[in-house]
C-alpha cells in the first residue's frame, strides 16, 4: 500500500513538474492528446469554437494509441484530450460529448460478411488487433495475448490486416463511416457496448485555455446532436 501511495505521489511531482516548465514557456500551447480518427469528426468545428474564446492558446496535438491519452494527463504529457471509452479515469475530470454504436470490421470475402448483424459469439477463433479474442468484445486494457502480426496501433495498418482476413477489429460508426473500403465488410453486433467520447482533464487544473476547448467541445457536440435530432 505504501508503495502504491507513493508512486501516485511520485507521478504528480513529476506531472506538476512538467506542468509548471509548459507554463513557463514563452509560447504555452494547450497540448491536447487523442487516438487519430477517435473524435467524431468534430475536431476541426470545435478547434474553430475554441480559437473564438477568451483564454485561448494555440494547440498542440498529442497522437497516441487506444488508452494512452488518460496517462498523458496524469503524468503532464497533455493538458486536455479526447478519449473513447472505456478509460481509466483516476485522478481526472471527464464530460462525456457523445455515445454511439460501435461496428465490427470483417474481410469482405468473410462468411459472416453475407450477415446483417451479428452476435458476439459468431466472432469465435477470430482475434482483434491486440490479439485478445473477438469473441470477448472490445479490448479494455492492455493485449492479453502476443498478436500474432506483432504490435500494430496505425489504423491504415489495422484496417489492411482485417481485408487479409488476418484479424478483426471494433469501430466506432463514426470512424468506420470514414474508411469504406471494398476489401471490408462493416457490421452490427448486437451484444456490445456503445462506446462514449469524452472530453478529459487533471482534476487539479485551474488552466483557462482547458476550460476554454471543454466549454468549445460540449457547446459543439450538443449543438450537433440537436440539430441532427431536428432533422
Amino acid at each position: 500500500m505504501f508503495l502504491r501511495d507513493a508512486r501516485t505521489a511520485l507521478e504528480a511531482v513529476a506531472a506538476a513538474e512538467r506542468r509548471v516548465r509548459q507554463a513557463g514557456r514563452p509560447d504555452p500551447r494547450l497540448r491536447l492528446a487523442l487516438k487519430a480518427d477517435h473524435d467524431a469528426g468534430m475536431l476541426p468545428k470545435i478547434v474553430e469554437a475554441y480559437e473564438a474564446e477568451d483564454g485561448a492558446l494555440p494547440i498542440e496535438l498529442i497522437l497516441g494509441g487506444r488508452g494512452e491519452q488518460p496517462r498523458q494527463l496524469r503524468d503532464g504529457r497533455a493538458d486536455v484530450a479526447l478519449v473513447p471509452s472505456p478509460f481509466d479515469a483516476r485522478r481526472l475530470d471527464f464530460e462525456p460529448l457523445l455515445t454511439e454504436p460501435r461496428l465490427v470490421a470483417v474481410a469482405a470475402n468473410d462468411p459472416l460478411a453475407a450477415r446483417s448483424r451479428l452476435t458476439l459469439a459468431d466472432l469465435d477463433g477470430r482475434l482483434l488487433p491486440d490479439g485478445a479474442p473477438a469473441d470477448q468484445g472490445p479490448s479494455t486494457g492492455p493485449p492479453a495475448t502476443v498478436a500474432p502480426h506483432g504490435p500494430v496501433s496505425d489504423l491504415t495498418q489495422i484496417l489492411k490486416l482485417v481485408e487479409l482476413g488476418t484479424i478483426v477489429c471494433f469501430l466506432p460508426v463514426s470512424v468506420a463511416d470514414r474508411y469504406h473500403r471494398p476489401g471490408i465488410a462493416y457490421l452490427a453486433v448486437d451484444d456490445v457496448e456503445p462506446t462514449t467520447l469524452a472530453v478529459m482533464w487533471p482534476q487539479d487544473s485551474r488552466s483557462p485555455a482547458v476550460a476554454a476547448f471543454v466549454r468549445a467541445a460540449t457547446t459543439v457536440v450538443s449543438s450537433a446532436y440537436a440539430l441532427a435530432q431536428r432533422s
